[in-house]
């Protein structure tokens, strides 16, 4: 058994499971950072939960709450990781994790903010992140990160002078995660607890932001900028490193004759930007009555999703997808607003 095991702990041995897109370890409410990507730190017609800019919070007016429930439409995916990350890995579980031979994402979150002039906090007591890629089709090999994180963050924000606004985030995660890169015959042949053993790591980000805003004039157009993941952590891992990012966005609110409509770019420079096309998104946002669509482009991955307001409910879809690993999901955002 161990002779034909063999050739597949080399392979693994060579490769580490996959390191979280930014998107998914930004921390801000998962709706936005589904729908609008990195583009949400320029875009803030769309509110949900606190702003991912901090230095937005102060043009906030009124005192507002939130709660959001994000999860994604597969649920049985999300279920067996759950178990698989609390050590319940029967084999119909297992099974029904690695049967699958597309690049699956899932994810359930819930999150309760409150954000008043100049100032904001949230908790998140529990998202569950679940993503497997398959590769190799001769030689299944299959790239899985499953992590069930905890995290609070505050924000402060201030009028500085002539339109200029800045911003401080604070932010603390705890993650219990598996991440790991093997042959899927060696998931049934193996020790499944070594396999699937799981690590915790700690992290702490500071995150200062500004933003420049032209509110009096008809199109109210702003610009953006913002240092994220910038912290420190408990340990080195390949799944959750810090690895800051500069940001860098401008949007402006077209005057239309029906609704609100935002147009925004963003410019997002990290160590996997290899040049000035990684960098760019654009995205949209069409408010009318009680409808707002969203849309967000770029080089790797687009997203499309709506959301309906009725007094203080909301309710909505977001399909997102990845060109590279062709991935694809659908989400599902419930909230609620005081």
């Amino acid at each position: 058994m161990f002779l034909k095991c063999l050739p597949f702990l080399f392979l693994s041995s060579l490769c580490s499971a996959a390191t979280l897109s930014p998107v998914l370890r930004e921390g801000s409410t998962r709706f936005l950072s589904r729908s609008l990507g990195s583009a949400c730190y320029t875009l803030d017609s769309v509110q949900r939960g606190l702003p991912c800019n901090p230095a937005a919070i102060a043009k906030e007016r009124k005192p507002r709450f939130d709660l959001d429930l994000f999860l994604g439409s597969d649920i049985q995916n999300i279920k067996d990781s759950e178990n698989l990350l609390n050590g319940h890995d029967e084999e119909g579980t297992v099974a029904r994790l690695l049967a699958r031979r597309d690049s699956i994402d899932g994810e359930i979150s819930l999150e309760a903010s409150f954000q008043s002039s100049n100032w904001g906090v949230s908790v998140e007591p529990y998202r569950l992140v679940s993503i497997t890629r398959i590769e190799n089709p001769a030689l299944p090999m299959m790239d899985m990160v499953i992590a069930e994180e905890k995290s609070v963050k505050g924000q402060i924000g201030s009028y500085v002078y002539d339109n200029f606004y800045a911003g401080l985030q604070l932010r603390y995660t705890h993650v219990k995660f598996i991440g790991e890169y093997f042959a899927i015959s060696e998931a049934f042949a193996g020790d499944k607890a070594e396999l699937f053993s799981t690590r915790t790591q700690e992290l702490f980000y500071v995150e200062p932001g500004f933003l420049y805003a032209w509110e009096n004039l008809a199109w109210q157009p702003q610009i953006s900028a913002m240092l994220s993941q910038w912290g420190v952590t408990s340990e080195k891992s390949d799944e959750y490193p810090i690895t800051p990012q500069g940001l860098l966005g401008a949007s402006v609110k077209p005057l239309v004759p029906l609704g609100l409509f935002e147009v925004g770019i963003q410019f997002e420079v990290n160590s996997e930007t290899k040049n000035a096309r990684d960098a760019f998104r654009a995205a949209f946002s069409y408010q009318l009555g009680i409808l707002q669509a969203v849309l967000s482009v770029s080089e790797y991955d687009h997203s499309a999703g709506f959301l309906v307001g009725y007094k203080h409910f909301t309710g909505g879809l977001t399909y997102w997808s990845e060109q590279e690993r062709e991935s694809r999901a659908v989400f599902i955002q419930l909230g609620a607003t005081l």
